[in-house]
C-alpha cells in the first residue's frame, strides 16, 4: 500500500536517532542490534504513513499540539505529528521508553 504522507525528522529526533544508533553499536559493541533497530524503525515509520491515526494520543501537559501520537518500536517511543493538510508526518522525538518523557517533550519548545 503505498501511502500519500511523507516523513521529515526535527532536528531533535534526528540527534535522537543519532544517539540512540552511537549507543547500541558503539557503546553496547552491538552494530547487529544497531541495524535492526533502524529496520524497526523504518518499518514502524511506514505504518504510521499509511495509517497515521492508527496510534494512541501522547496526553502529557508538556505537547504542543493537542495530536501528537506516540508508537512504540522496541524499547523506545517515537512521539510524531501528522500534517493532513500537507500530507506529512513530523517525528518530534524518539526516546527510551524508560526516560523522563516530561523532561523529553518539555524540550520539544526548546530551540
Amino acid at each position: 500500500m503505498e501511502s500519500k504522507f511523507e516523513y521529515r525528522l526535527t532536528q531533535k529526533a534526528d540527534a535522537d536517532l543519532d544517539g540512540i544508533v552511537s549507543y547500541i553499536a558503539i557503546e553496547l559493541s552491538n552494530p547487529k542490534a544497531a541495524s535492526d533497530f533502524i529496520d524497526k524503525l523504518q518499518k514502524a515509520i511506514e505504518e504510521v504513513l499509511a495509517f497515521p491515526e492508527s496510534d494512541s494520543l501522547a496526553v502529557n501537559e508538556y505537547l504542543p499540539h493537542v495530536n501528537v501520537r506516540k508508537k512504540l518500536v522496541g524499547n523506545y517511543i517515537m512521539y510524531y505529528l501528522p500534517n493532513y493538510t500537507e500530507h506529512e508526518i513530523f517525528i518530534l522525538r524518539i526516546a527510551y521508553g524508560k526516560r523522563n518523557m516530561d523532561e523529553i517533550l518539555r524540550q520539544l519548545n526548546d530551540k
